[in-house]
């Protein structure tokens, strides 16, 4: 069939041929009919037809197939005229696999972590609920059990509604005793992610039911680790907090939790157990629940909103704790609200990368635009043959869509490579780029901005050669449209600056920013000091009196290994992800208008825990052994609480009413101050979040205390000790979390050290290629202009002369790129205020020292072939012109 259609052109060809000449030859009999010689004759003949191969390709276009055939056919002369020019080829597909390959990489982040559905089915149908507590001033507080039943209950827009609390629990028996993470959740909460176990089955209705046999789903991961893959795991018992516990089954390999941030619920839950009691009756001013909802089909999250607002409107109307609280509800979608956080950083990574591939366009045009002043003529040469202006710009534009094909195909391979960075270097808090993947999608998206790059950066020569005079071109001696205007490169040198500029400053910020949280105060002292954490079995430590004097005695011993300086105890670490424990507190005596206002962070520690972590006392005493459930109630708070509470007085001797717990229970108790610390930062570096209260463990004990172990070396180093120290006290319970406080330090600046990271890349990507297009332009410009710096210099122009002039023409672009970069900066900073710290979006200092350092790079890009101009010779100048 090839042949046969080679064939049929040939024959379509040689009959086109026939065709034109008849014509011709009909002419030229008329001519000689009308008097004419034969040779005036064929002359007239030949004007009035025109040109030959323009008639033809007039011809060829109304046939079917016809823009298979040239495109066909252009790109084979492009691959031809990229080949005769490799130097060319190589620099340019290098400039645009950097470019394409960048952007390529960002995008995989964007469609895993923003655009990509959670690995749930159904997830557009999943929303997460709030508690807003008005009268406090929190918009995302959990859920009390009773405000989840009576919603639940009470919508009519909503399928399911679940709850979960993450903590954890001792897990032993088989294998060394090891502490998990576990998911307290409500029956139906795994249904209503409606991802059904791999072996097993899900909870049910009688699972959840107070006094149940207790059950447990575990995680593909912990099945594989403890249990070494038992496919007989479903139906056995293992002990959990001591009890025995039925596996009833065992989620997917790949799943896990998606939550927000604050929602403290982690994503590397080990197992799941249903709470076993009645929510509905449990306090409701307890607000610790997650609750996520399915919508019915056809519902929307507006509509749903409105009908939580009603609800809640009449649980204050019927309950007094609603009511105090300022109780309301509000829905946001899951996936909305699960990349909350990160969404803005991706974007802004996003935007910055399509910056740099603006820039390897602008690039590549301006490699074009010089190229094309070495085939004016030829251009010019096809144009008087018959070839259109369109099929000229049309060939060009092929040539530039080829070229762009192949950066694209090398950037793909950069794109790889890029992805396997990012996901090395990614901190453990963006958990959702575990799915980024070098798939299909991201070919058919390298694909695409391949072709618009290509058409992007191609528009320029093929501008120009639209623009062209054909007849001063044959003229010339050379120098034509095909070089471009010295005003369009200065342009595209100027866009490149500018936009280099940009990514520079955001660079700039976020290098303040990480900074900034490497000099913020915590208020605590992180290094020389281990952490563990340790949660005692309720069945063999059954009272808060037997896990006090558990702690106690463990305290004591741990002070005596050797290296240990101090030891203290807290129920919530600083920067753990442990869920927050906070609650109301007020003034003893203050009206009822004034209570349940107020929201303070609660922490129940060990005596000798502030030293042990380096918090400072800033008045009254630490607790003692002697501050136990026995004696009366004491507290400690931060300056912030004390400050706020009892302005320009001492709070040593006040009273408050705080949230206590006594034997598991939640309980208001009303306790005395008797000291004042430094305010800390335990939730996030770049917030100082609430005031904290600090309890005596032994009167609110909670069902895990980590312990600080300040040491004189390394903190690792007593780590065995410590161990052994705990194996002698119990040895199956379970350490967990054994590491340094610093690293929930670095942990903390690990998304802002991420951010900070790829934006300096992308800036300094940025920066090299603009100083590449200044260079190349400029040598450009040296070398078009040879002749005229010859005769400058041959009527007496100085080296310094023609240094000034060069360097005045490529500075001119440089500076106006540097005045827009500013101006396009000082609109667009104030969209990265969210991800900044410690320094303003138009902080001046940064733009100054960035306008400095660009203009620097700029000059010396320029002053090579600047340089370069001075050696020109007058005499080789002149002879060669």
């Amino acid at each position: 069939m090839r042949s046969w259609r080679r064939l049929s052109r040939k024959t379509w060809e040689r009959e086109l041929d026939d065709e034109m000449r008849d014509h011709i030859e009909r002419q030229i009999a008329a001519n000689i009919a009308n008097g004419m010689p034969l040779a005036e004759a064929r002359r007239q003949a030949t004007l009035r037809f025109g040109a030959v191969e323009g008639a033809k390709e007039d011809c060829r276009e109304q046939r079917r197939g016809f823009w298979f055939e040239t495109l066909w056919t252009d790109t084979r002369y492009g691959v031809r005229v990229l080949r005769k020019n490799p130097g060319f080829s190589a620099v340019a597909i290098l400039t645009l696999a950097l470019g394409i390959g960048a952007d390529t990489a960002i995008f995989s982040v964007l469609n895993a972590v923003v655009l990509h559905p959670l690995p749930y089915p159904h997830a557009d149908h999943l929303a997460l609920i709030w508690t807003d507590l008005r009268t406090a001033g929190q918009s995302r507080a959990p859920f009390s059990g009773p405000d989840m039943m009576d919603m639940k209950h009470g919508s009519h827009l909503l399928s399911e509604v679940g709850g979960i609390w993450a903590g954890t629990a001792a897990l032993t028996g088989v294998g060394e005793p090891e502490q998990i993470k576990v998911g307290f959740v409500t029956s139906n909460f795994l249904s209503i992610l409606e991802v059904p176990p791999a072996k097993g089955r899900p909870f049910n209705a009688q699972d959840d039911v107070r006094g149940a046999a207790p059950t447990i789903i575990l995680s593909d991961g912990l099945w594989r680790r403890r249990y070494a893959s038992d496919p007989g795991i479903v139906g056995k018992t293992v002990l959990l907090g001591g009890e025995a516990t039925t596996v009833i089954g065992v989620m997917p390999e790949h799943f896990r939790l998606v939550f927000p941030g604050d929602a403290s619920v982690p994503p590397d839950v080990q197992a799941w157990i249903p709470f076993r009691d009645d929510l509905a009756r449990g306090p409701r001013d307890l607000n610790f629940l997650r609750v996520i909802a399915r919508l019915r089909p056809g519902a929307l999250i507006p509509q749903v909103q409105s009908e939580l607002h009603a609800i809640a409107s009449r649980l204050r109307a019927q309950y007094r704790e609603d009511d105090k609280q300022g109780v309301d509800f509000q829905i946001l979608s899951f996936q909305m609200d699960t990349t909350r956080e990160i969404r803005p950083a991706v974007l802004a990574l996003f935007i910055g990368v399509g910056l740099v591939l603006l820039i390897a366009c602008a690039n590549v045009a301006n490699l074009l635009l010089a190229r094309a002043s070495l085939r004016q003529r030829e251009i010019a040469l096809r144009a008087t043959l018959g070839a259109s202006r369109s099929r000229i710009v049309r060939q060009l534009l092929t040539e530039s869509i080829l070229l762009s094909v192949l950066g694209g195909a090398a950037g793909l391979l950069l794109a790889w490579w890029g992805i396997h960075w990012l996901l090395a270097l990614r901190p453990k808090s963006l958990f959702l780029m575990d799915s980024v993947d070098f798939n299909f999608t991201l070919l058919v998206y390298a694909f695409a901005v391949s072709l618009l790059a290509g058409a992007l950066f191609g528009l320029a020569p093929a501008a120009a050669s639209w623009r062209a005079n054909l007849v001063n071109t044959l003229k010339s001696s050379g120098k034509g449209f095909g070089g471009g205007s010295a005003g369009s490169r200065g342009v595209l040198v100027a866009s490149e600056v500018a936009l280099g500029f940009v990514l520079l400053i955001g660079a700039g910020l976020m290098i303040r920013t990480f900074l900034g949280l490497l000099a913020v105060d915590t208020g605590f002292q992180a290094e020389h000091v281990l952490t563990f954490q340790i949660a005692p079995p309720d069945l063999r430590y059954r009272t808060d009196l037997d896990k006090a004097r558990f702690f106690v005695e463990l305290q004591r011993k741990l002070g005596a290994v050797p290296g240990v300086q101090s030891v203290g105890g807290v129920s919530h670490l600083p920067l753990d992800d442990y869920p927050n424990w906070y609650s109301f507190y007020w003034r003893e005596g203050a009206p009822p208008q004034e209570q349940n206002t107020a929201l303070a962070d609660h922490r129940a520690i060990t005596p000798g825990y502030f030293r042990a972590l380096g918090i400072s006392l800033v008045a009254g005493r630490d607790f003692t052994d002697a501050d136990d459930s026995s004696h009366s109630r004491v507290v400690i708070v931060d300056e912030s609480l004390a400050n706020r509470t009892w302005p320009n007085e001492s709070a040593l001797g006040k009273r408050i009413a705080v949230e206590e717990i006594t034997s598991g229970e939640f309980a208001p108790a009303t306790a005395t101050v008797v000291g004042v610390v430094k305010h800390i930062r335990y939730l996030q570096l770049t917030d100082d979040g609430r005031p904290q209260v600090y309890i005596p463990y032994p009167q609110s004990v909670r069902e895990k205390l980590s312990f600080a172990v300040r040491t004189s070396g390394d903190p690792l180093s007593v780590a065995g000790s410590v161990r052994a120290a705990i194996s002698k006290l119990d040895k199956e319970l379970p350490v967990s979390k054994v590491r340094p406080m610093d690293a929930y330090v670095r942990q903390a600046r690990d998304a802002s050290r991420f951010t900070m990271m790829l934006a300096s890349a992308l800036a300094l990507l940025a920066l090299a290629l603009a100083s590449i297009g200044v260079y190349g332009v400029t040598a450009y410009g040296v070398s078009h202009r040879q002749n005229e710096i010859g005769v400058r210099m041959a009527l007496g122009a100085s080296h310094q002369d023609v240094l000034r002039l060069v360097l005045s023409q490529a500075m001119t672009s440089i500076a106006a790129g540097v005045a827009i970069g500013l101006a396009l900066s000082w609109f667009l900073t104030p969209l990265l205020s969210g991800l900044l710290f410690g320094v303003r979006a138009t902080d001046a200092a940064t733009f100054l020292a960035v306008a400095l350092f660009v203009a620097t790079v700029g000059l010396l890009a320029s002053y090579l072939p600047a340089r370069r101009a001075m050696r020109v010779d007058p005499m080789v100048a002149l002879r060669y012109e």
